[in-house]
């Protein structure tokens, strides 16, 4: 079995809303449950060697498993201890009321630090508390706010006022108040080290570092239970991040991975982050088992080790894992300083130990993050059970990540079993395998005409172009089946990627290969790439997802999403995973949502295929009619012909219920694009557009000048009285699809 023939496995809906979330790996909820129940009884043990997701853990105890996870983040560590424990929304408000009360000298600490967001409404002139400041950044200055106005109701973003920057005059000194935040990260350590604080703390502005000081100290301070402090602890984490300058604004990037502020960004109220982030730390109902190592639970729980998994001790033949699982994390020098300064500030320069290294490197890059995915596994093949799986995830995967996804695993003693990838979620599984013994080595092939016969198989198969990261992992996949990937660490050189992409790039250079669909003016990453002769393609994989979701529909008029995806992706396995957006299209094409009941739609009673098969008759005998009318010979039924005196075709009408127009376009037609006619549904345009937008190929040849006529039109023309030749051109075009126009694209 190839490792591009392993189903896709999908989600149940989208990534849980947890703190930090704008850091964390996308992780779609359910997949961890879906995989392990097709694969481990229950109650078996996992391990989670990375532990860059908390919701991993959690997903896999509430499924019914015990997991160990390594964790070496005391921020992602002290995340999972609450979210496992997962408090009541009324400890937490309890705990918010007992900080809010405190005193700021003789004013409450919550009238105190919301007084610093005071900004005069526009409208009425009264006194409210701002959402959020807008800041420009090269030169700084602040140039707008965001309130909504409780006594007149005016709202939105409005220019700066005098009192605005009035209120920018803090109590203390910034400069005192940074030594202070310094000091709490770092000692007497390397000058490397206190660059890289004083960097990350260049990421925060005057007042929401005096905030953050005064919530951190009063805390430390006030007389609470520990548990109290804890649960404020978890709130002070978000609003850590929250005071940072690294909220784009707008938000065209909301997910950063480096200290580098945007050219505009948003200074958030961080009394209301405070209180909005109680329903962060809330979103689980039900609490989890948590053990700390060594302490293992006896149940389905979660048992956390404080440390990297080097640091663990050699598993016993007791806890041996039955499978291991983690998603890895995209390398992020934002979150992973950013965390080293939070735990400084929240718990002492000790705490900071761990992460020592995120200060001291700058540049996290794929070659780095091959090595550290190869250390983290390294010993498992020899711990644990020859043959144990291992299912990792890759989210927001680029070429260079997938290479680090590849190469980790594969250096540290595991063997692929399957590969899916979904192309625009950009999200990787891999199905591993421990092997203590090295595979054989094969012969050494030439790689770029086994790449060649690679990509062109896959072209044939997915029956359209494709996009590169798709086309990059078809070409690991080749060359790691032929042995032409590193096994050893001294294989993996810093040119590696760079090599393998100019050779890729050779590849697809062939003209008499493969041919490239690109915008203008993008890089080569950018491209979609199909086959310069296709004769022996199949039919476009939209297409054919269309037939198969038409087909349950109509086996099953009611149907929940979830259920009809598990059903889909094994008919397109590996890389052909078909995107949730192309999903979606063809749902709302066909079915609607039931109301009431979430993720449940029914079949259109309009796309019932009785009706379909009359609305088709219908439109057959309306050509024939205007046809006859015009005086032409009417003929065929797919295509309809109208015939001149000559018997010379004039129109070719194509009658269509579905959006499924690959096999007419793509073909010599008798007569020009510009009199041929594709005849359906006006429900069926909105698809047809998200197609053409999708596919550049489809598009290319849609354009030469193919017409388009909805049901709804041609009744209307059939109606039409004395329609002449000269008529008919011009009401033709007379109800035009609403759709975007697909831009055309360039071919090279």
């Amino acid at each position: 079995m190839s490792v591009l023939e392993q189903p896709f496995i999908g989600g149940r809906s989208e990534a849980p809303l947890l703190p930090l979330g704008r850091y964390l790996p996308l992780l779609p909820a359910g997949i961890i449950e879906t995989w392990l129940k097709q694969t481990l009884p229950a109650g078996a043990w996992i391990l989670d060697p990375i532990g860059a997701h908390p919701q991993l853990a959690l997903e896999a105890a509430r499924a019914g498993y015990r997991i160990l996870i390594t964790s070496n983040n005391p921020i992602l560590s002290f995340m999972l201890e609450i979210l496992a424990a997962a408090p009541p929304q009324s400890e937490f408000e309890a705990a918010l009321a007992a900080l809010a009360i405190s005193k700021r000298g003789e004013e409450r600490l919550e009238r105190h630090i919301l007084s610093l967001y005071q900004t005069p409404c526009a409208a009425c002139g009264q006194l409210v508390s701002a959402q959020a400041f807008i800041w420009q950044n090269e030169p700084l200055r602040l140039v707008s706010r965001i309130y909504r106005c409780l006594h007149c109701g005016d709202e939105g973003e409005r220019p700066v006022t005098p009192l605005d920057v009035e209120k920018l005059n803090l109590p203390g000194n910034d400069a005192l108040h940074r030594a202070r935040a310094l000091s709490r990260v770092i000692g007497d350590q390397s000058s490397v080290t206190r660059e890289q604080v004083n960097e990350a703390l260049k990421t925060y502005l005057p007042r929401p570092l005096y905030v953050l000081t005064t919530l951190i100290n009063k805390v430390e301070t006030l007389p609470l239970s520990e548990e109290r402090r804890r649960l404020l602890t978890a709130l002070l984490i978000q609003v850590c991040d929250e005071g940072n300058t690294l909220w784009q604004y707008p938000a065209l990037r909301p997910r950063p991975r480096q200290l580098t502020v945007p050219a505009q960004f948003r200074e958030n109220n961080l009394w209301l982050a405070l209180e909005n982030a109680v329903s962060l730390w809330c979103s689980a109902s039900q609490p989890v088992p948590l053990s700390v190592y060594p302490q293992l639970p006896s149940e389905p729980g979660i048992c956390l080790f404080r440390g990297r998994i080097s640091e663990l001790p050699s598993l016993t033949m007791q806890n041996q894992p039955a499978a291991v699982i983690s998603i890895l994390p995209r390398p992020n020098q934002a979150f992973w300083t950013l965390c080293a300064l939070w735990s400084g500030w929240l718990w002492g320069r000790e705490a900071v130990q761990p992460l020592r290294g995120a200060l001291e490197r700058r540049r996290y890059d794929w070659y780095w993050m091959s090595n550290a995915i190869q250390r983290a596994l390294r010993e498992l093949p020899r711990q644990i059970s020859e043959g144990t799986p291992f299912f990792a995830l890759a989210s927001e995967t680029t070429p260079g990540f997938l290479l680090a996804a590849f190469l980790g695993p594969l250096v540290a003693g595991f063997s692929l079993k399957g590969l899916a990838l979904e192309r625009e979620s950009e999200l990787a599984q891999f199905h591993w395998q421990s092997a203590q013994t090295a595979p054989p080595v094969r012969a050494k092939s030439n790689p770029k005409p086994l790449l060649q016969s690679a990509l062109r198989r896959y072209l044939e198969e997915r029956g359209e172009p494709a996009r590169y990261l798709s086309l990059f992992a078809v070409a690991l996949c080749e060359l790691m089946e032929s042995s032409l990937l590193p096994r050893r660490v001294v294989e993996i050189t810093p040119d590696l990627l760079t090599r393998l992409q100019a050779l890729l790039a050779e590849v697809l250079e062939d003209r008499k290969l493969f041919v490239r669909y690109a915008a203008h003016g993008q890089g080569e990453e950018s491209g979609s790439w199909w086959l310069s002769e296709a004769n022996q393609a199949n039919l476009p994989l939209a297409d054919r997802l269309e037939k198969e979701i038409v087909r349950r529909l109509v086996q099953h008029p009611t149907t929940q999403r979830s259920e009809l995806e598990t059903s889909l992706y094994p008919l397109y396995p590996g890389v052909l995973v078909p995107s949730q957006a192309l999903i979606t299209a063809v749902l709302e094409s066909y079915a609607q949502p039931i109301s009431g009941q979430p993720h449940y739609w029914q079949l259109r009673p309009e796309d019932d295929p009785a009706r379909r098969r009359a609305d088709l008759n219908n439109a057959l005998r309306s050509l024939q009619q205007i046809g006859e009318k015009m005086g032409y010979r009417v003929d065929g039924k797919q295509p309809v012909r109208w015939l001149n005196e000559k018997g010379e075709s004039v129109y070719l009408f194509y009658l269509l219920a579905s959006s499924i127009i690959s096999p007419y376009v793509f073909q010599p037609q008798s007569v020009p694009p510009q009199r041929c006619v594709l005849v359906l549904p006006g429900g069926r345009t909105g698809l047809l557009g998200y197609k053409l937008r999708r596919d550049p190929r489809l598009n290319e040849a849609y354009q030469k000048g193919w017409r388009l006529l909805k049901f709804r039109h041609l009744r209307y023309l059939s109606e039409y009285p004395h329609l002449s030749v000269g008529q008919w051109e011009d009401l033709l075009n007379g109800d035009p699809p609403q759709w975007e126009d697909a831009v055309q694209m360039r071919m090279f």
